[in-house]
């Protein structure tokens, strides 16, 4: 499990210094399968970075990124959860908090699922 702990702790450290994408390329499996608030599962690494860039292109400011908890677990220790508030800006600099919650199931040092779960309305 410390190898776990230590994927996680550098995945979130790059998510807290504005690294997005960085920590996808680098911690995400090319088969990924990402679920988004129980919507329909989204496939691939390709597809999920066509995802994200949509969402990275509301942002104009990352003003900061707190995390709440982290949890370890799952019958392999292979499973995060973390629980984020993210302090953001859009390019007419109206500023929302981003309640969020990522469990995420890791195999050979990458993430192959992972299911986000948005806390109220997420968009601007």
């Amino acid at each position: 499990m410390s190898k776990l702990k230590n994927n996680v702790e550098k995945l979130n450290a790059l998510i807290r210094e504005g690294k997005i994408r960085e920590a996808f390329e680098k911690y995400y499996g090319d088969d990924v399968i990402t679920q988004v608030n129980g919507n329909p599962p989204i496939h691939g690494k390709e597809a999920n970075r066509k995802r994200e860039v949509i969402f990275l292109q509301e942002i104009e400011k990352l003003n900061n990124a707190e995390i709440n908890s982290v949890t370890f677990g799952g019958t392999e220790d292979n499973i995060s959860m973390t629980e984020w508030a993210i302090n953001i800006e859009n390019k007419e600099g109206v500023k929302k908090i981003i309640y969020r919650v990522n469990v995420q199931h890791w195999k050979d040092n990458k993430i192959i699922d992972e299911k986000i779960y948005f806390c109220g309305d997420q968009k601007f």
